[in-house]
């Protein structure tokens, strides 16, 4: 008989990762607060839970993405939280990103009932989610992973175990900070192009060709381009992530120059309102910047 899996949190990544694991045969029931995120899921096959308690009362194997540290904690650990409700035994795994502080929290806590925990963060945005190729970064016991291996085998093929409660996020952060200073570099150098005269898709095909290329570049036919800014990833989001790098290494005492850089530009494009958009809407603002035309549509 296979897993009985829950998944609270259906939101850009979440949806998509739950419809994976779904199509890969779990029976599933699905929490989310907002309750058309789960007709799509609803309709594949998956129970509509009323509650985070009916979803953690039901499953032998729980799957959260919530959108951070705070809502994390308060989902976990407050009381009636998952922690407080799972049956000694049961998994809780938190696909979020979130400060590493917040698996050492929640690790010993569940611990204690007879709960096993792990941090599981992935990498890959909404596109990986969809396709079932994220990469997964965990942290906590391995013995907990390989319970639980088949199940986020469903939502990528590359999982990692990388030590103890914390040191899961602490690599997804330091990933998302240098694909954040990745993205910014090539944006900075296509307005530079575009200002100067060149044409953007020959910018790109020249720069792809050449040791200037990178995972970031993709960024110029998918976004740039077509002008698309429908969120892959948010603003928002990344602003979080930079915000935890730049937490980690002052705790650390690690000077960093590039991300601070970088989440100025993500904190110029909240302040413009465009928190909501997928990052690479910076480009509109470095365009501002530069007093580069918009192309014409």
């Amino acid at each position: 008989m296979s897993v009985s899996v829950g998944f609270i949190g259906l939101g850009n990544m979440g949806n998509p990762m739950a419809v994976n694991v779904l199509k890969a045969g779990f029976p599933m029931s699905v929490f989310d607060r907002n309750p058309q995120t789960m007709e799509n899921l609803v309709r594949s096959g998956a129970q509509a839970a009323a509650s985070a308690k009916q979803v953690v009362e039901s499953a032998e194997v729980v799957l959260t993405s919530l959108p951070g540290s705070p809502e994390v904690e308060e989902v976990y650990l407050a009381p009636g939280g998952l922690v407080e409700l799972a049956k000694p035994g049961s998994v809780l795994v938190d696909l979020s990103s979130v400060l590493p502080s917040t698996p050492r929290k929640i690790e010993p806590r569940a611990r204690a009932r007879g709960v096993h925990y792990l941090e599981a963060p992935v990498s890959g945005g909404v596109t990986g989610a969809r396709a079932a190729t994220l990469a997964i970064m965990t942290g906590g016991d391995g013995a907990v992973l390989e319970r639980v291996r088949a199940i986020l085998r469903a939502i990528g093929p590359n999982i990692y175990h990388v030590g103890a409660a914390g040191a899961g996020n602490t690599v997804k952060a330091i990933n998302n900070m240098m694909s954040s200073v990745n993205s910014l570099a090539m944006m900075e150098g296509m307005a530079v192009g575009v200002k100067a005269g060149l044409d953007l898709t020959m910018l790109y095909e020249i720069i792809k060709a050449s040791s200037g290329n990178s995972n970031s570049l993709a960024k110029a036919p998918r976004n740039l381009i077509p002008r698309n800014f429908e969120p892959g990833f948010k603003v928002a989001l990344m602003n979080k992530d930079l915000e935890t790098f730049n937490t980690i290494a002052k705790e650390l005492h690690v000077p960093v120059s590039f991300a601070n850089v970088a989440q100025r530009y993500q904190q110029a494009a909240l302040a413009a309102g465009l928190g909501e958009q997928d990052t690479s809407v910076i480009y509109t603002l470095i365009e501002r910047f530069a007093a580069v035309a918009p192309p014409r549509t």
